[in-house]
């Protein structure tokens, strides 16, 4: 039986829908329906990336897909059209084994976007999945010679990663030329943040802070549940925020000699990802428990490591921390997050010697680095806040008097 569909209904224009913070276009990466398609309400027409997010455009209508205005890796502006839905019902017409349909319209044929030549085509024996398809894409690997150990010898990501650590079979003697590279929409979003940050005059305050008691803490509460040193940090730097509430600000520097105080604590956590730098944020710290920050710190990382952050995730933070330190480093001079106007960088764990009842002891010790809008913020302001996070951190049952 061969389904045959027509189209004798209204066409709606569905448009690039407002995507928040100011983004004004994105790059479609993967069409989830083609022409023809029957798709429902809030079924997912593309998945798109921009300078900030990763994230999937739903369709607002039930229908069919009458029309695609823009092929994979074009640009397409907010507001401009997106895809056209016939939004009456589908009739079939059963037992025909041929049929020819002509369309009140013409539907332009989009060529595909060759793929280049060290970048081959996966073949109808050979399965790649769409992520691992990406990262041979930007690192130009060559996917005939590698095998996936995915379900039907699908390539899968880890087998992109695995072939790249693996050893050179042979040695070439060729010379390397030069190769000019496309900045990812996420790196091109790190450039204008940064920009933008790099004209902010930055006051920096740097302090260690011994964490020996809030590791035993810590210990104490994992026989409980899984809590990081991160979700401590975050918590009591929110603590520390209800009695400095100039520093949870934003600043838009089209309105000068003024800023906006937020009294929900929308804090940042600067992540890294297969795509490079994400800054989610966790809303509302302030009313959540330790286990409840832990919960949503979870979320926030299984969502980055499937490149799924969205809006909800990414906007409106009001003040960052970059725990740095998971990889590598002591301190580190932070570039604040426009709008934002402030930022501190933690350093890795080290174990270091300090003089304490007459003897050296052993003990915990963090590296912090805070970068703030001089604009905003001045210098007595943050060593103030630094030494009340500070108490917090030295002292966890402090923290524990505040906690709701």
């Amino acid at each position: 039986m061969l389904k045959i569909i027509k189209y004798f209904g209204t066409i709606k224009h569905f448009k690039l829908p407002d995507l928040g913070e100011k983004i004004k276009e994105a790059t479609i990466v993967k069409w989830h329906v083609k022409e023809g398609d029957t798709i429902s309400e809030f079924d997912p027409v593309a998945d798109v990336s921009t300078d900030k997010m990763f994230t999937q455009i739903p369709s607002s209508f039930t229908g069919i897909i009458h029309k695609r205005y823009h092929k994979e890796q074009d640009q397409c502006q907010v507001g401009e059209l997106f895809v056209d839905i016939d939004v009456d019902e589908i009739q079939s017409i059963p037992n025909q084994t041929t049929q020819t349909f002509q369309q009140s319209s013409q539907i332009t044929q989009v060529q595909p976007k060759p793929i280049p030549h060290h970048v081959q085509k996966e073949s109808s024996l050979q399965r790649i999945s769409p992520s691992a398809k990406y990262l041979a894409q930007l690192h130009n690997i060559d996917i005939q010679n590698i095998k996936g150990t995915g379900i039907y010898g699908t390539i899968t990501k880890d087998d992109i990663s695995n072939y790249q650590n693996q050893p050179k079979s042979q040695q070439t003697n060729s010379i390397q030329k030069s190769q000019i590279i496309k900045m990812t929409d996420f790196q091109k979003g790190m450039q204008k943040s940064m920009t933008e940050s790099n004209t902010i005059p930055h006051l920096y305050l740097q302090e260690e802070i011994d964490i020996t008691s809030l590791s035993s803490f810590r210990e104490e509460l994992k026989k409980q549940s899984n809590i990081t040193f991160m979700t401590l940090f975050i918590k009591s730097f929110s603590l520390a925020l209800h009695q400095f509430p100039i520093l949870n600000s934003t600043y838009d520097s089209n309105a000068p000699f003024q800023f906006v105080t937020h009294q929900d604590h929308n804090i940042s956590i600067a992540m890294d990802s297969p795509k490079g730098l994400v800054v989610p944020n966790i809303k509302q710290v302030q009313n959540l428990s330790i286990l409840e920050v832990q919960q949503q710190l979870n979320k926030l990382r299984k969502l980055g490591d499937e490149s799924k952050l969205g809006p909800n995730e990414l906007n409106n933070g009001t003040i960052c921390i970059s725990n740095i330190g998971t990889i590598a480093g002591t301190y580190v001079g932070p570039l604040i997050l426009p709008p934002q106007v402030c930022i501190v960088g933690i350093g890795r764990v080290v174990l270091q010697p300090r003089f304490i009842g007459g003897s050296y002891q052993p003990r915990k010790i963090i590296y912090t680095s805070f970068g703030c809008d001089h604009r905003i913020l001045d210098g007595a302001t943050i060593a103030r806040f630094q030494n009340t996070w500070k108490q917090y951190l030295e002292q966890p049952e402090q923290m524990m008097v505040k906690l709701k």
